[in-house]
């Protein structure tokens, strides 16, 4: 079995804000990216991808899909690259 990558190391001063329906949601821009990584780590809080959405369109499903993680107790935060919102979940 593959060894897990390290994450990669966000500055938490570069999260900022996405303004979505009714609440707001921790951001970072990641286009900078030659990939999109499986795991994100902002401090102590290590965060693991869970699903996209496009940039255009998104807002039909995934808000709702954030609200409901987060009733899950979940810690979402939304990294954008490429035209597309990727989902990590902590």
């Amino acid at each position: 079995m593959a060894p897990k990558a390290e994450p990669l190391q966000l500055d938490p001063s570069l999260i900022g804000t996405l303004e979505l329906d009714t609440f707001q949601v921790p951001y970072v821009h990641l286009e900078n990216q030659p990939v999109v990584p499986a795991h994100l780590r902002a401090g102590e809080t290590e965060y693991m991808y869970n699903r996209s959405y496009p940039v255009k369109g998104y807002s039909a499903t995934m808000p709702a899909a954030i609200a409901e993680l987060q009733a899950e107790g979940r810690q979402v935060l939304v990294a954008e690259r490429n035209e597309r919102y990727y989902l990590y979940l902590a």
